[in-house]
């Protein structure tokens, strides 16, 4: 009987592991990285790479990644402090400047890989490249029972580009 009822524990604890969402961790941050684009949030932008972001919906790998990166801050640091933001730019967003986030959708492509589209160049003019989505594709595993962003690949030209994680690397060894 009892291993009748370790066996049933055992079958619902995998089935909750499943059952994971593998997008909540890729909504956080976009939903994050959108509202610092508003006009409401200018002066008030909220960090996106918090140490409580790092630590729960990211990778133990990213986030170690991150804190090795941010000892080489992209701009010199107030007196006293040791660390910074590794970028110089927004890697979400995918730049410095950029309009208010529109059209955002999030889609769970399976094998742990999730992409997130948005437009956020439209109000840049009538171009045609200002109209076209920003594409991420997130690779997301599971760490502890929980769906961890393990990395970031920016779609560029239709094409996978450099992943952040790799950028926080070459960040790192400089």
């Amino acid at each position: 009987m009892n291993i009748l009822i370790a066996a049933s524990m055992l079958l619902i604890s995998s089935v909750g592991a499943l059952a994971a969402d593998v997008t909540a961790p890729v909504r956080e941050i976009i939903e994050a990285t959108a509202s610092n684009w508003t006009e409401e949030a200018f002066g008030n932008e909220q960090e996106v790479f918090t140490e409580d972001r790092l630590e729960r919906i990211f990778s133990a790998e990213f986030a170690m990644m991150y804190r090795e990166a941010s000892k080489n801050p992209a701009y010199d640091l107030p007196e006293g402090e040791t660390t910074g933001f590794p970028f110089d730019y927004d890697p979400i967003a995918r730049g410095q400047d950029g309009c208010p986030f529109q059209n955002i959708r999030i889609e769970d492509d399976g094998d742990g890989q999730v992409t997130a589209l948005f437009n956020n160049r439209e109000c840049m003019g009538d171009d045609s490249a200002n109209r076209q989505d920003t594409v991420l594709i997130f690779h997301v595993l599971d760490e502890n029972g929980r769906a961890v962003i393990d990395d970031i690949y920016p779609v560029e030209n239709g094409q996978s580009g450099q992943s952040i994680k790799d950028e926080l690397k070459a960040i790192a060894g400089q």
